[in-house]
C-alpha cells in the first residue's frame, strides 16, 4: 500500500503478468506530492485493476485505429507487443464531465501504441468503474 508519492515518481505494477516500472503523475500540475484523495485513488487502482482484464476492449480499439488507416488487424495476443504502457495518469482534481456529456478518466493506464503513434493510448476508470479507451489527451 502506498502511503506518500511525488507526482512523477515511478511505481512497479503488473502488466500483462510481467512487473513493470512506471511513473505515477498526477494532471494538478502545481502541485509536487501526490494528495490523499489521489493516493486512494492509486491505491485502489493498483490492487483493483488487471489490464489483462480489458483485452478485448483494448484489442478493439486498437483495431478500430487500424481500420481507419487500412492496416492490420491485432488480437489480444498481440497487445503486450502492441501497448507500451508507461505511466498512470491521475486526474481526480479534474471536471468529472464537461458541459457536453464527455466522462473524463480519474485514473488510467497511460502509453504509447503501435495502432497510433501519434497520440498514444489511454485505459480510463473513474468511480471505480472503467469507462473504455482513447487517446491520450482524454486524461490530459
Amino acid at each position: 500500500m502506498i502511503e506518500k508519492l511525488n507526482s512523477g515518481d515511478h511505481i512497479k505494477i503488473n502488466l500483462f503478468g510481467r512487473e513493470k516500472d512506471v511513473e505515477v503523475f498526477s494532471t494538478d500540475y502545481d502541485r509536487k506530492t501526490l494528495s490523499e484523495e489521489e493516493i486512494a485513488c492509486l491505491n485502489w487502482f493498483v490492487e483493483n485493476v488487471d489490464i489483462a482484464d480489458y483485452k478485448k476492449e483494448i484489442a478493439a480499439w486498437c483495431n478500430e485505429q487500424y481500420e481507419m488507416i487500412g492496416d492490420e488487424v491485432i488480437d489480444e495476443e498481440d497487445l503486450e507487443e502492441e501497448l507500451d504502457i508507461f505511466a498512470i495518469a491521475i486526474n481526480v482534481t479534474g471536471v468529472p464531465q464537461s458541459k457536453d456529456g464527455f466522462v473524463y478518466p480519474e485514473i488510467s493506464f497511460f502509453g504509447d501504441c503501435k495502432c497510433d503513434e501519434e497520440h498514444g493510448i489511454c485505459i480510463g476508470f473513474r468511480d471505480r468503474r472503467f469507462l473504455g479507451v482513447d487517446f491520450q489527451d482524454w486524461t490530459l
